[in-house]
């Protein structure tokens, strides 16, 4: 209609306007990071191939990016081939476990806003 102002939709905060999924994603990053090294043999390839891609996206992404490479991170330990068996336990441990806290940290931050 004439003389109405547009429809302004909803956005999505910036990343830095989200502190706990920001440095949980950068946590996450540095991890990914730390993991690609280890998994240059041949044998590993893959995971290597798997997890290179999303280290950008933990650094610097949107949002959704942000979300999208942490549950990729994730999807890595599967049930039958895993990433797991490519890196030291420690490591395929804190990998892990990194995913988990973004992934979480992104839920509750979810949560708190369908609670506005």
């Amino acid at each position: 209609m004439i003389g109405r102002p547009a429809r302004r939709e909803a956005t999505a905060p910036g990343r830095w306007e989200v502190p706990g999924v920001d440095a949980a994603a950068l946590e996450l990053a540095r991890h990914v990071e730390a993991a690609l090294p280890q998994l240059s043999s041949p044998s590993a390839a893959r995971w290597e191939r798997w997890l290179a891609p999303l280290a950008e996206p933990l650094r610097d992404g949107e949002p959704a990016a942000v979300a999208a490479a942490g549950r990729r991170v994730r999807a890595a330990f599967g049930v039958g081939e895993s990433v797991a068996q490519a890196l030291p336990p420690a490591e395929a441990l804190a990998l892990r476990d990194a995913a988990d806290a973004l992934l979480r940290a992104i839920a509750r931050h979810e949560a708190k806003r369908g609670e506005r």
